[in-house]
């Protein structure tokens, strides 16, 4: 990947984090990512249920490549007594990775609140050590609350603000590029997949070049609450390859520098002479890859293909990503990794 193509990606990594996109409120990223690809001359396809298809030509046995812009968050479920929000999870957003996140309230007027996940106590110096330890345990149904950046200390003060019971709530990603290509933000998991394939997009609208096989873009909008891109499919596909992260923790082989490949998942054993297919095709042109297992709480997009029955080979390949779900971290050569792998594949 030159310069120009890693600068542009990573610019669209930038734009799509500063998109809150919730699972179920996706409407601002979807007209975003819509717009890049008509700007790029190809035609897109959009779904009563959300989501995007984009066609980059080719001829043969159809293959999807697909990313999901959809982000974990929360959701107003009540307004308690002193004007702070409870909340329930919207896909999985373990409660320790959100404590003391600023947020952003979406109303249903269209109005937006800012605020923070805290706890009801959240002093150090009051409360009791032993007790300020365990404050998290009850999670969101009993000891974190947003507290709005309002002055409101009762029911009906928050109320009049306009928030009700559903309200989205979606947290400030706080994207930052580190050095050495270290890049860290909220949502990489599937943003940074995303800017994956609109960069392969773009260097196939300006080269002009078709792949060797017919060849579709599948951005979907519901993979963090499980439905996945099982949806809207074209119906002559042999193949689906879903572009999502690859988990590095001890005892995986998954690297924030290598693009993944997942053989198994929490359900599915994956396409074993696909994969076979990526590591030749790493092989052949030096692209620096591991293969692992991403078990027992891991689903993808692929998830919902199978899952709905359809005759297709799959995977999923994507950057290594560290704390996944939570604060999150990748690096360029990861994103850069995957690109070269799947480019070479699909030409």
């Amino acid at each position: 990947m030159n310069q120009e193509l890693q600068q542009y990606m990573l610019a669209q990594l930038e734009k799509l984090m500063g998109i809150d996109s919730t699972s179920g409120f996706c409407y601002a990223v979807e007209a975003y990512i819509k717009g890049e690809f008509e700007k790029m001359g190809y035609a897109v396809k959009t779904f009563n249920r959300g989501g995007l298809l984009i066609d980059l030509g080719g001829e043969g046995d159809g293959i999807v490549l697909s990313a999901h812009a959809d982000d974990i968050g929360l959701m107003v479920r009540r307004i308690l007594a002193d004007g702070t929000l409870q909340v329930v999870t919207v896909g999985g957003l373990r409660h320790e990775y959100a404590d003391l996140a600023n947020v952003r309230v979406y109303t249903r007027s269209g109005k937006v609140y800012t605020g923070t996940v805290r706890r009801k106590s959240s002093s150090i110096h009051v409360n009791p050590i032993e007790d300020f330890g365990k404050e998290t345990a009850g999670g969101y149904d009993k000891n974190l609350v947003i507290v709005l950046d309002k002055a409101v200390t009762t029911e009906a003060e928050t109320l009049a603000l306009g928030i009700r019971c559903g309200d989205i709530v979606a947290l400030e990603p706080n994207f930052t590029l580190a050095d050495d290509g270290y890049i860290k933000s909220r949502f990489l998991d599937d943003k940074a997949c995303v800017a994956v394939l609109m960069a392969m997009a773009k260097t196939a609208a300006e080269k002009k070049l078709a792949p060797r096989r017919h060849t579709w873009v599948h951005i979907s909008v519901t993979e963090e609450i499980g439905m996945g891109a099982a949806y809207g499919l074209p119906e002559d596909i042999t193949e689906f390859i879903a572009l999502d992260i690859g988990c590095v923790a001890p005892g995986q082989y998954s690297s924030e520098h290598k693009a993944c490949i997942c053989a198994h998942d929490a359900r599915w054993a994956y396409d074993y002479r696909l994969i076979s297919q990526l590591c030749e095709t790493g092989d052949k042109n030096g692209i620096d890859y591991a293969v692992d297992i991403y078990y027992p709480h891991y689903g993808s997009d692929v998830t919902g293909v199978l899952a709905s029955g359809r005759d297709v080979r799959a995977t999923v390949v994507g950057p290594g990503v560290l704390t996944t779900h939570g604060y999150e971290r990748t690096n360029v050569k990861g994103l850069e990794n995957t690109y070269d792998l799947l480019e070479a594949y699909i030409r």
